[in-house]
């Protein structure tokens, strides 16, 4: 009796063998070249997308940035930048979700403001990019020891004024008055919407004990013309300077004017 022959292995087009064809064992390197290659190419797609997307990102920041120094009359372009991905999308609807500016060495009427830094938030842009309106806006004006001290200095016959972090929102102003140290504990507030209130607290100096005058620091320094038409709200004084903070509703950004309809 004939032992019966081992069952195939593998079962290839429309019969069994043992082992399989060539041509199967060519097929399969085939497909996964064929699958891999798809994968590649779907990746550099994907990186020419995102490329795109940036370089359109970049070229509107840029834009965005020459509106607003011309219409702030800016010395130097400030520094913008819009955030989403993908940004094309909100391209085509000119709908920007958020953006932010920030400004260096702004000169507020006169007064020196370190750096502004604002968030647009709901950026709306005309059809011809002409102009564009923003829903609410949230920023921060900090003012430097240095400059508040300089502007200080220039209103007041004490001489150099420095100026440094006192305890909550109160600064030491220090001079010096025929060569005796003078040092005054000053509070800074915001009054009106635009105006940095100095009030003298009291003085630490020699002099004092002498029952002689040494001047005080009151005084209202008023800021103005703040762009995107930012409403002077808040006050905190820091480490490195003070804060202010702003708001603003329905800014309206053109060619050549920032406005505020605060209603």
């Amino acid at each position: 009796m004939t032992a019966p022959s081992p069952e195939p292995d593998r079962y290839y087009g429309n019969y069994y063998e043992d082992e399989p064809p060539v041509s199967a064992l060519r097929r399969a390197p085939r497909q996964r070249r064929r699958g891999l290659g798809c994968l590649i190419a779907l990746v550099i797609l994907a990186a020419l997308l995102i490329g795109a997307d940036r370089v359109a990102a970049a070229i509107t920041e840029n834009q965005l940035a020459s509106k607003i120094q011309t219409s702030q009359k800016l010395k130097t372009k400030p520094s913008v930048s819009i955030d989403g991905f993908p940004f094309l999308t909100q391209v085509i609807s000119r709908h920007f979700d958020h953006a932010t500016v920030d400004l260096d060495d702004y000169d507020a009427n006169g007064f020196p403001i370190q750096h502004i830094h604002a968030d647009l938030r709901g950026v709306h842009v005309s059809s011809g990019y002409n102009s564009a309106t923003v829903d609410t806006l949230t920023g921060t004006a900090t003012l430097s020891y240095d400059q508040v001290a300089a502007k200080l200095s220039s209103l007041l016959e004490f001489g150099k004024i420095t100026l440094s972090q006192g305890n909550g929102n109160h600064v030491k102003a220090s001079y010096s008055v025929l060569g005796i140290s003078v040092s005054a504990d000053v509070q800074v507030s915001l009054v009106g919407g635009n105006k940095l209130d100095l009030k003298t607290m009291g003085f630490d100096t020699p002099l004092s004990a002498l029952g002689l005058k040494v001047g005080d620091f009151d005084k209202q320094i008023p800021i103005g013309g703040m762009p995107f038409g930012m409403q002077l709200k808040d006050l905190q004084v820091t480490a490195t300077g003070v804060d202010i903070a702003a708001t603003g509703q329905n800014v309206v950004l053109t060619g050549n004017t920032v406005n505020n309809n605060n209603g």
